[in-house]
């Protein structure tokens, strides 16, 4: 096992980027904003080209995506997506209820809100904006929130449009590289909040993500589901640099992603301290075309690639010897660094490099030996080959030794992705100011905060509801849930049915049905619970009839609710006399199971049991 890490020592800072989905219609047009997964009758190309913000300059990352020479194609449906997702056509203004929604949580938030809301341009060239950037404007600033006693800065709080979603990518037959995206999601408005790196540990990540999780919950006018909040986090060590990791779905990893990164870079550091003390040359560095070496190679995929018109080139790395097997995170090490960078520039499927096992690979002892003396491998040198089109496996060398480079200098700062198991990989370079310019087709807002209230914290409510008779599970439960207002209106209005029951019912027996019978529990209407809690609270249905009734209502099957009227004391009663001449010689508990189960939650459990022993 690896070796606890002392973050205090090792100085890590960490910062979070929350982007919730808001349930509203979409910023910029009055398309709803609804996530589809059903046939699209629309379908557009395109191709997009980075240009220089308003300092004059190209973004790096911007760059970077254009260089790949991609293509995109968009889809998108005629009934819930217009014009402007296609940008056809300019953008409408604001979505003044999305906005008012930000400005809730800015006042949650303790933050200063902006005199003038103006609407940026944020170039984007990776396809999933049609118009080759994302509306975005800053809405406040310097916040703060409390985290387990400790002040975490809030420096910016911003609404922005949702980029679309990219389903497909390959390459077509002329071999140009293309990606699929879909318009659904596209101008969905978002609420960005960033902190500052003020988060010191793994599990402090955790609990601020959570924080401000739950205080996007409390508006009651965020979207919920999967994808509809995402965690970018900005984490660096001592001596190490800023990485940005997007796209932190899973809450509960976020500590094993922030650990993984911190030793990503420290071994990084290693590697560069390393690579000091043995004094390489980087100017040294040799490479070939060394397709006539491997032309009758037992391994299989670099065969077929060269006799497919692949070419094998390989370079060295002075002083390398050993580090490209170093391990950087789980399962991954200094080779995969280079070999993800030159995935991510070119698109290559991978590398081969000398620290790994290359048995694996069926190369002969021959071949290797060949490809050593070519390239002049001498002792404390790597090497790394690849496999790819000519025009491809040359650029993909470049970048390859490029990153090799990089090494000498530590961490480089640059945009990674996270992956379900913790893990990071390349995505492209740190974005700069230069993709920002200002939004021309939409004047500035004056922010109007009168008549905004700060909403009640989904904490406090948990405590209210500890006061009414919920156990603390069921009060986080039904307080996190989206069920929480149409609960305090049952309790309200039922007053004879207990709140704790409420509860149960919407959150707890849901999942149990879910569980036992693989039940469709999203069928499951407030106006069904009403129905339900009303006849209830008349004395017109038992409890233990619930279960049932809430079961057919997820089968689509009609419910007769006056067959779960309760029998009164003499129906019962007559009720049981019949069982029980049926019954002779049968033990208590069976029978108490056969007329539960003969009068299906006409009458409660404790009555049966009553009547039975003054019957028996």
């Amino acid at each position: 096992m690896a070796e606890k890490l002392d973050y205090k020592k090792i100085g890590l800072r960490c910062g979070i980027e929350i982007h919730q989905m808001l349930d509203t219609h979409k910023l910029f047009c009055s398309c709803p904003s609804r996530l589809r997964d059903d046939r699209p009758d629309i379908t557009v190309r395109r191709h997009l080209r980075a240009v220089a913000g308003e300092t004059g300059e190209i973004d790096v990352a911007a760059k970077h995506e254009m260089e790949k020479g991609s293509y995109f194609v968009y889809e998108a449906y005629s009934d819930t997506t217009c014009l402007v997702e296609l940008d056809e056509e300019p953008p409408q203004p604001m979505n003044e209820e999305a906005l008012r929604t930000v400005l809730q949580v800015c006042k949650m938030l303790n933050a200063h809100i902006v005199d003038e809301v103006q609407v940026m341009r944020k170039t984007v060239v990776n396809g999933s904006n049609t118009s080759g950037f994302q509306r975005t404007s800053l809405v406040a600033v310097e916040g703060w929130m409390d985290v387990g006693g400790k002040r975490i800065g809030i420096p910016t709080i911003s609404i922005e449009e949702d980029a679309a979603k990219d389903i497909d990518k390959g390459v077509d037959k002329d071999g140009k590289q293309f990606v699929v995206f879909r318009l659904d999601r596209l101008g969905i408005p978002l609420i960005e909040i960033g902190t500052d790196p003020d988060i010191s540990t793994p599990e402090e990540c955790k609990a601020a993500a959570e924080k401000i999780g739950m205080i996007l919950r409390s508006t009651g006018k965020v979207a919920r589901g999967l994808g509809t909040i995402r965690q970018d986090v900005n984490i660096s060590v001592k001596d190490g640099t800023r990485i940005e990791i997007k796209g932190a779905q899973d809450l509960k990893m976020l500590p094993t992603l922030v650990e993984y990164e911190a030793r990503r870079q420290l071994a990084l550091l290693d590697v560069m301290k390393e690579l000091h003390n043995r004094a390489p040359l980087p100017d040294r560095t040799r490479s070939k075309d060394v397709t006539s070496i491997f032309k009758k190679t037992e391994c299989g995929f670099v065969n077929n690639a060269i006799a497919g018109g692949a070419a094998a080139l390989a370079f060295t790395l002075p002083g390398f010897s050993g580090l490209l097997g170093k391990e950087t995170q789980p399962g991954k090490r200094l080779g995969t660094e280079l070999s993800d960078y030159a995935k991510a520039k070119t698109g290559i499927g991978g590398i081969i490099h000398s620290d790994e096992d290359l048995d694996r690979y069926r190369f002969s002892k021959e071949e290797i030996k060949e490809l050593k003396r070519t390239l002049g491998v001498e002792e404390g040198d790597a090497f790394v080959m690849l496999v790819a089109k000519d025009e491809t496996a040359k650029a993909a060398m470049r970048h390859a030794i490029d990153r090799a480079k990089m090494c000498l200098h530590g961490v480089p700062s640059e945009v990674r992705r996270a992956n379900p198991d913790g893990t990071t990989t390349y995505m492209r370079p740190m974005p700069g100011a230069a993709r920002m310019y200002p939004e021309t087709d939409i004047p500035p807002i004056r922010p109007d905060v009168s008549g905004i209230e700060i909403p009640e914290l989904l904490t406090e409510k948990k405590e209210r509801f500890k006061e009414i008779g919920l156990a603390e599970d069921l009060a986080r439960d039904i307080s996190r849930s989206g069920k929480n207002e149409a609960f305090e209106r049952f309790v309200e209005r039922f007053p004879n049915v207990k709140p704790a029951f409420i509860a149960e019912t919407m959150i707890s027996l849901p999942k149990n049905l879910k569980r036992k019978h693989d039940a469709d529990i999203s069928v499951l209407k407030d106006l069904d619970f009403e129905n339900i809690f009303a006849l209830l609270d008349a004395g017109k249905l038992t409890k233990d009839g619930v279960e049932e009734i809430l079961l057919k209502i997820c089968k689509g099957e009609k419910v007769d609710y006056k067959k779960y009227s309760p029998l009164n004391e003499k129906e019962l009663e007559k009720e049981i006399k019949d069982i029980l001449k049926e019954s002779k010689g049968i033990e208590f508990n069976a029978l108490v199971g056969k007329v539960m189960g003969t009068l299906k939650g006409r009458a409660e459990g404790k009555k049966i049991i009553e009547m039975l022993n003054k019957l028996k």
